[in-house]
């Protein structure tokens, strides 16, 4: 099933969207927003693999919010009555951009690519990292690692008490993480996002973060922002 937010502050608009996707079995929505605030309270509270979003809305616009989220985020179709944003739209990875009032089968060409790509990013999910170690392969699961930071030239992967030495960048396992929920907090250090327990500010923008096992890691300003925008999306007990 494809998870689906409507994001739209006409009413008629989301029941017309609602009506469309009702003949798509694959879609199911998970929820709908007048606003902005609200698309990010439905975004915190369970995954969403893809938003039908539209650009004027209260607040910040549609495309500011798609500007802001956090890998993993969720696909985009926009749904708009104005054609003028359809470049920017494309720049930022939307998947479509559809002009009300909807065409049926243009909104099912749109979901067949958000369907495409989405099959493409289920396969090409992290795999566990292999780990040489005198002649030994570890393989660490994703879900096991708390953070990862570095000694010179190797990375320090830190799983509980453990420790393993992989001889790979902090930039390049940031970006092969990030699917998995990983985020960089500073040029030395990545964090698996569901560790975090507390933030607590320092001077100059800086932080410091509290893992659930009382770990202390660097939060630099540079990394702020799209710190906080990743921890909106987890989900919320």
């Amino acid at each position: 099933m494809i998870r689906v937010l409507l994001v739209d502050d006409v009413a008629l608009a989301r029941d017309k969207l609602r009506h469309l996707l009702a003949a798509h079995r694959d879609i199911r929505i998970c929820g709908e927003a007048s606003d902005i605030a609200q698309a990010r309270q439905l975004l915190a509270q369970e995954p969403i693999d893809l938003l039908l979003l539209d650009i004027q809305l209260p607040g910040d616009d549609g495309l500011q919010l798609a500007q802001q989220l956090a890998a993993p985020a969720p696909l985009i179709i926009f749904t708009t009555a104005h054609a003028e944003h359809a470049v920017t739209s494309y720049a930022v990875g939307a998947v479509d951009y559809l002009l009300k009032p909807l065409d049926p089968s243009r909104l099912g060409l749109a979901l067949d690519r958000a369907r495409q790509r989405l099959a493409r990013e289920r396969i090409n999910m992290p795999q566990p990292l292999c780990i040489r170690n005198a002649g030994n392969v570890d393989y660490i699961a994703l879900h096991d690692i708390d953070y990862i930071d570095n000694a010179g030239h190797y990375a320090c992967v830190h799983v509980g008490r453990q420790v393993h030495l992989l001889r790979e960048s902090i930039s390049r396992l940031a970006e092969q993480l990030a699917a998995a929920g990983f985020m960089q907090i500073h040029r030395a250090v990545i964090v698996n996002r569901a560790r975090v327990r507390t933030l607590e500010p320092r001077r100059n923008g800086d932080a410091t973060l509290v893992l659930i096992d009382g770990t202390s890691l660097p939060l630099s300003r540079m990394y702020r922002a799209a710190f906080d925008a990743g921890m909106q999306e987890l989900p919320r007990s």
